[in-house]
């Protein structure tokens, strides 16, 4: 009775609430919109030297993502959202810390998954902004959406199972892992003074301490940077800046005083500006470009079909 007593009092009181789980995978989910944010504005001052970084984007916070979430997963047992709640995953079956197997499955979950559905996100949206669709790319937005809808409830059903008790895990992915989030277990203090360390050791323990606190802090910049940049706080005061008048092109020079598109250098066909640069194309030659390339044709500032502009003219 007794060892059942201490066991069911641990598990209960080393369980955290669903309002933290549900943070720590917002805080997550939080870097990717905002670190892109920071990327598109750096590449708007240099486009040209810089438009790599727009193209690779989803490559390069994967790079940087996976080898930041190995290192939480290697050294604390949990993610990096994880970690700053003071959480850590366990086994499901014995409640021992993850083996090796289950850290890499834990990393390719945390960082593949996220990876694989913004890939599709843009995708389906790309899609969405063509004139005409073939069979194949509607059979696929219908699944997508399907598997989007049937995941989403899925999720639901365990936040709900995880709150009466009849889930040890919130989240799917760990259920199908064999994990459990925990709480981290109390670490006995260490008392040797401050004056019988090496001063290279005193250094390197308040580098580490100095560089884990700035990433706890630059995660909440992260979060407030979402929430700025988001769309109902759209203002004057956060725009993109203007950015640098196109350079001279001998190439396009002779056609601005013309009804000529830059793109065909034929007579413009329901003239279209490009809203980032000015630039007045071809309907048709513009939404073609776009969909190979994001960036004005001329300029090569970052563009979307949002930046379309129609112009109606009487003559």
């Amino acid at each position: 009775m007794a060892e059942k007593a201490a066991h069911h009092t641990t598990t209960i009181v080393g369980r955290p609430t669903i309002f933290e789980a549900i943070a720590q995978e917002n805080l997550s989910a939080t870097g990717y919109p905002a670190i892109k944010k920071i990327i598109n504005y750096i590449v708007l001052k240099n486009p040209d030297q810089l438009k790599w970084l727009i193209q690779y984007f989803d490559e390069v916070f994967l790079a940087i993502n996976s080898i930041c979430q190995y290192h939480y997963l290697k050294k604390y047992g949990g993610t990096f959202s994880e970690n700053f709640y003071n959480l850590t995953r366990f086994s499901h079956t014995n409640n021992f810390k993850l083996t090796d197997n289950q850290l890499y499955i834990s990393l390719v979950l945390v960082v593949g998954v996220p990876y694989l559905r913004n890939k599709c996100n843009i995708y389906v949206e790309q899609l969405q902004e063509k004139y005409k669709l073939q069979f194949k790319e509607k059979l696929f937005i219908k699944l997508y959406k399907i598997v989007y809808t049937c995941w989403e409830a899925l999720c639901l059903i365990y936040y709900i199972k995880y709150i009466n008790g009849s889930s040890q895990s919130h989240s799917p992915l760990l259920d199908m892992a064999g994990m459990i989030l925990s709480y981290k277990p109390i670490e006995p203090t260490n008392n040797e003074p401050l004056a019988q360390l090496s001063v290279k050791e005193y250094f390197k323990n308040y580098l580490f301490y100095g560089l884990t606190h700035s990433l706890e802090l630059g995660a909440f910049l992260m979060q407030f940077l979402n929430l700025w940049h988001s769309e109902n706080l759209q203002s004057k005061f956060i725009a993109y800046p203007i950015p640098n008048p196109p350079k001279e092109i001998d190439k396009y020079n002779s056609l601005r005083k013309t009804n000529k598109c830059p793109i065909c250098i034929n007579e413009r066909k329901m003239p279209t500006a490009l809203s980032v640069s000015g630039f007045v194309f071809c309907y048709k030659c513009l939404h073609k470009s776009l969909m190979i390339e994001s960036r004005c044709p001329i300029t090569k500032l970052p563009a979307t079909m949002q930046d379309m502009i129609r112009i109606y003219s009487d003559t």
